[in-house]
């Protein structure tokens, strides 16, 4: 009951009053500070001994190990949950203009520096260039304005990561007159004139990158292969991306990308690391099977998982908590999300509550099957049986 309207009002005694009830020990998620400080010794032993050869960076980008994800975060809810965020010590704030709470999202943000619970220069602060403000037939006006737009919005001067959400542009600016991005099966909404495009773009987001009102850029959603292309067009190290943002869970562990990334220095950014209980097809887990995205240990979503909650009873911990301190122990930047005080709080405190074993890890490997919850836009690209496009 430490959410009462006291401390709800005054920021500051909230802060100590939670800060109190951790030391305490009447929170399960233990102390932030110290947690982040666990997530990164936990990192650091996760990485590989043997360094790459000629990384594409001279270091993996300073990423926290965990932040607060903002997708799905409705209006009304979001600003209060970036609130409570930022007085649990969160300092990653994972966010995107398709999300369509920037505003909301700045005004906590503005806030809370006001209140002097969080300094600007000590945050992270990450946003995202949407398809619909690529490039399209030599128009390098679009990202520009985008990233203007979320300036704005968020009340930032500055940005300090800024990805591409996808390799993939769309002709249309404004997508409400035509009905939305895709049909309620998923489908892209086909009145929308789409194709892959990123080279270009990329390119315009280094201008924006120089011009000092992005401090970092990174990508979403990229493929090995795609980050090849990006390589090849632009071979300067400093030109390249320093993060790739894409769906990764136990369920997901895409350890050829993984690597990959790992090899050249690029930090991987998890969303969607406790799953889904939602999907355009109305699957949420995959089937207990052999077969093409199945596993012997399948057939509910992970946060039931026997064997995750298993691991969780052995460490005194949630399902959702092995979950997190599975990404940060493979190196990831892990962003659960919630708008609920008392899971964002054990959401950011999990790697202090669970330090996964090499054992634990091992076991987890199991329910690696391919299985995505987000889906792609073109058949070839994220199949999986969430698009309305897979045939078995």
């Amino acid at each position: 009951a430490y959410h009462n309207t006291h401390t709800r009002n005054h920021p500051r005694r909230h802060a100590l009053h939670h800060n109190t009830m951790l030391r305490r020990g009447l929170l399960r998620c233990g102390s932030i500070a110290t947690a982040a400080v666990a997530a990164h010794e936990l990192s650091s032993r996760s990485q590989c001994a043997s360094a790459p050869a000629k990384p594409t960076h001279a270091r993996m980008l300073p990423l926290p190990p965990i932040g607060l994800g903002l997708w799905k975060s409705a209006p009304g809810e979001v600003h209060a949950a970036v609130k409570e965020a930022l007085l649990f010590g969160c300092k990653l704030l994972d966010g995107a203009a398709a999300y369509g709470n920037e505003v909301e999202v700045g005004n906590a943000i503005k806030e809370a520096i006001d209140e002097k619970s969080v300094k600007r220069e000590d945050l992270w602060i990450v946003s995202k260039l949407f398809n619909t403000h690529h490039v399209w037939e030599g128009d390098t006006s679009r990202p520009k304005a985008a990233l203007e737009k979320t300036l704005k919005d968020l009340q930032v001067e500055y940005l300090d990561l800024y990805l591409m959400h996808w390799p993939v542009a769309i002709e249309q600016t404004d997508l409400k007159p035509y009905g939305g991005l895709r049909l309620k099966d998923g489908t892209p909404n086909p009145k929308l004139n789409l194709k892959i495009e990123y080279i270009e773009t990329w390119r315009e987001m280094l201008k924006l990158k120089a011009s000092g009102k992005v401090k970092h850029l990174g990508v979403s959603n990229f493929t090995i292969e795609q980050l090849e292309a990006l390589f090849k067009e632009f071979p300067d190290a400093k030109d390249r991306p320093e993060g790739n943002q894409v769906e990764l869970h136990p369920y997901l562990a895409q350890p050829e990308l993984v690597a990959f990334c790992k090899q050249h220095n690029i930090k991987m950014m998890a969303y969607s690391p406790l799953g889904s209980g939602d999907s355009y097809s109305g699957k949420s887990y995959p089937e207990k099977g052999t077969g093409p995205f199945q596993t012997p240990k399948g057939g509910m979503p992970l946060l039931q998982n026997p064997l995750v909650k298993a691991i969780g009873d052995k460490h005194g911990a949630t399902p959702a908590q092995v979950l997190i301190s599975w990404s940060v122990a493979n190196g990831f930047t892990c962003l659960p999300k919630s708008v609920q005080p008392h899971r964002i709080a054990e959401n950011l405190g999990a790697v202090n509550s669970c330090r996964l074993s090499a054992e634990d890890l091992e076991e987890l490997k199991v329910l690696d099957c391919g299985f995505r919850y987000g889906i792609g836009y073109l058949t070839g690209y994220f199949d999986c049986p969430n698009a309305p496009w897979y045939t078995s």
